[in-house]
């Protein structure tokens, strides 16, 4: 019983105990904060006393292991306070005066160069660090990681590869978190080989993290090793790793360069199925030229159709087109040129346009639209040779002086007249006319001098350069010969190292009615080249 009652009262006692110490503190705790929080406390006031005398009596320590311990406690102090200039005096002071050991030294030199990098003077930075390094210690990675980020800071990738190889060399072996560190360095330096030896150590530490898998292909493109980064991304593929889009894309463009087009096709078919990557013009594009690399004719004008929809692209509408003549579906080939001239042509697409467009009318038995067609054609440089062998095969009138004047048609570009296709009707069908029955809509020269109050309309045109011939025969003769004369000169031109880059020109010097003599008349191409 009484041993009971022992125990019964030690327990209270150390409870006691226990207790009053936990008070007192907390008690402490308490003071503590109040004080620190004070801002204008004469505790506050102290302390910056103590730093200022400190200050002022380091010039008299003469004690070497104390003015670096001073030296230091002052530089750390002006670094939190960041007064970047002071702590970089005070840490080359504690640093001069050698009163440390060589470790407690080199913890300085870091600190000292970590102080440069918030400064941004990289160069101080890379001395200060290459001093640590060269201390008599077994080096540190993180010495040459931070000095190999200063290099790079500096532009000097050659020794951002040396710092980093002379690492790799040092002995300690690199943890993943360094290694991405490294990998960055040596990326940016172009130092591929020594990624790819990085990143394929990183796979075996960290297989399931998707980024390695693609920057190694990436490493591996980068030293035109195709087949390799194929392989890598294959391989990739079967292992379920995440593919983004343009990793996707990546895939099929490679399976292309490595003479396997049929395969990209399918790879980039099957991921706009699963709507892995959208369905847009330009995807659709890429999986057009997959195909028709691969020969599959069917298929990549299936791919070419639903590129020019969703792009609207009027280059595309003329592809797929040109396929359809190939095919001989002149119906959807007139369809498919309705559609890229719904809108206003580039002007270096016009003459194609109209070239296609006259051939599907040709075959859908519209001769006389046809014909104007191709007279459009002629009328611009690139396929005006090829519209001019149509007009002979088809063995079309002449054009007359009002279908040389300027294009008028359903596929029209900034400079041109465009028409609906039942104004296109009409105008073919009035010109025509005109053409069977000149007498109709034709004034005569002389007549038309003797009117009085006649209008004339005055234009400024934009400067060009012509590539011109004087014509002379009689100006009634002209528009007989006109479209001969026009074909060889575009062929002269062509032979020339130039392109037709407009309308043709005719300058008339002197009275063109011929009361005062024959007038002067030369033919003038716009050119380019």
């Amino acid at each position: 019983m009484k041993r009971a009652c022992c125990h019964m009262l030690l327990g209270t006692l150390v409870f006691w105990s226990v207790l009053s110490s936990a008070v007192h503190s907390a008690e402490q705790g308490q003071y503590r904060s109040k004080v620190m929080i004070t801002p204008e406390g004469e505790w506050t006031r102290g302390a910056e006393l103590s730093i200022e005398e400190l200050e002022r009596q380091l010039g008299s320590i003469e004690d070497a292991y104390a003015q670096s311990s001073a030296g230091r406690h002052l530089a750390r102090h002006y670094v939190e306070r960041k007064q970047y200039d002071k702590a970089v005096a005070f840490y080359r002071d504690a640093l001069t005066a050698q009163g440390l050991s060589a470790v407690a030294n080199r913890e300085m030199l870091r600190e000292v160069a970590q102080v440069y990098l918030l400064k941004k003077d990289y160069s101080a930075a890379a001395q200060a660090l290459q001093q640590a390094l060269d201390l008599d210690l077994v080096p540190e990675i993180a010495d040459y990681l931070l000095l190999a980020r200063a290099q790079h800071h500096l532009g000097r990738y050659v020794e951002v590869v040396k710092t980093l190889d002379r690492m790799q060399q040092s002995g300690p072996t690199l943890d993943a978190a360094r290694m991405r560190q490294a990998l960055a360095l040596y990326y940016h330096a172009g130092a591929y080989s020594q990624c790819e030896v990085l990143l394929t150590r990183l796979l075996e530490i960290e297989p399931n993290d998707a980024q390695h898998w693609h920057l190694l292909a990436s490493v591996y493109l980068q030293q035109n090793k195709k087949k390799q980064a194929l392989d890598q991304l294959v391989l990739a593929r079967e292992k379920n790793v995440p593919f983004t889009e343009r990793d996707i894309l990546l895939l099929a463009s490679l399976q292309a360069a490595n003479t396997d087009p049929f395969g990209a096709a399918q790879t980039l078919e099957a991921a706009l199925t699963q709507q892995q990557v959208p369905g847009t013009g330009a995807n659709y594009r890429r999986l057009f030229e997959f195909w028709l690399q691969a020969r599959e004719p069917e298929r990549a004008r299936g791919a070419l159709e639903q590129a020019a929809r969703l792009s609207g692209n009027a280059d595309l509408y003329l592809h797929l087109a040109q396929l359809q003549m190939d095919d001989q579906q002149y119906e959807q080939m007139q369809q498919t040129l309705l559609a890229a001239c719904a809108n206003e042509l580039p002007e270096n697409l016009v003459g194609r346009a109209n070239l296609l467009l006259g051939v599907s009318q040709l075959k859908l038995n519209n001769a006389e639209a046809a014909r104007r067609s191709f007279i459009n054609a002629t009328l611009v440089g690139g396929v005006n040779a090829q519209a001019g062998e149509w007009l002979r095969f088809m063995q079309a009138a002449p054009a007359t002086k009002a279908e040389l004047r300027r294009i008028v048609s359903i596929c029209a570009g900034p400079e041109d007249k465009k028409l609906s296709a039942s104004e296109m009707q009409v105008a073919t069908r009035d010109a025509t006319i005109a053409e069977q029955h000149p007498e109709a809509g034709q004034t005569d020269l002389a007549e038309a001098d003797d009117t009085a109050n006649v209008a004339i309309e005055t234009r400024t045109v934009p400067a060009m350069r012509l590539f011109y011939m004087d014509y002379a025969q009689p100006l009634t003769q002209l528009m007989d010969s006109l479209r001969g004369t026009v074909i060889s000169m575009n062929v002269a031109l062509v032979k020339s190292g130039g392109t037709a880059d407009g309308p043709l020109q005719i300058i008339i010097s002197g009275d063109p009615a011929g009361s005062t003599g024959a007038p002067a008349v030369q033919l003038g191409m716009p050119l380019r080249g």
